[in-house]
């Protein structure tokens, strides 16, 4: 894998894929798991109709079949969650990603095999922009990441955990990996 490939990557949206992830979160209501009890999916649902377009990517997070609870798209096999925060500004390097504790069951090896992150800057409740932060081999991710108590600060940000988390901050992510990309 290409660790040099840079960080952070804008990628482009539609109103099709607004709609789209409306309906769904508006379909699915309150998730088991959820970081937010549910109030995220619309960003979520956003995050993945994005990434799955600017990689070539399937969708599976909404299809019937018990895959869809391991992983959200499907990509030259490999099985990839989606990991998307909502944010009110352009996401930095030094940002951490998360991952609920209470996810951690997808990281078994039928699960998935990698983590996409993903940030949406929001407008009240309009979409603006939204980037790729970057991916993580499932296994690394837990090898490498800190864990965060519910209530504790996440970082220097003042962020409180919602929920017990595993975190990594942004750099200690890899780019992209151009596989993805053919």
């Amino acid at each position: 894998m290409d660790n040099t490939k840079s960080l952070i990557i804008e990628i482009p949206f539609t109103e099709k894929m607004v709609k789209s992830a409306k309906t769904k979160a508006k379909k699915m209501g309150s998730i088991r798991n959820s970081i937010l009890k549910g109030k995220g999916n619309f960003a979520g649902f956003l995050g993945e109709e994005a990434v799955a377009a600017y990689i070539g990517a399937e969708i599976i997070s909404f299809e019937e079949g018990d895959a869809k609870y391991g992983h959200d798209i499907l990509k030259n096999e490999k099985r990839i969650e989606v990991k998307t925060k909502r944010r009110t500004v352009e996401p930095k390097l030094f940002y951490d990603v998360s991952v609920a504790a209470t996810s951690r069951h997808q990281a078994d090896k039928s699960g998935l095999d990698l983590y996409i992150f993903a940030s949406i800057q929001f407008d009240g409740d309009i979409p603006k922009r939204i980037w790729i932060i970057g991916q993580k081999d499932r296994d690394q991710y837990f090898e490498e990441a800190r864990f965060i108590k519910r209530g504790e600060t996440e970082g220097d940000n003042g962020f409180r955990a919602h929920v017990d988390m595993y975190n990594l901050i942004t750099t200690d992510l890899n780019g992209l990996d151009d596989s993805l990309l053919s």
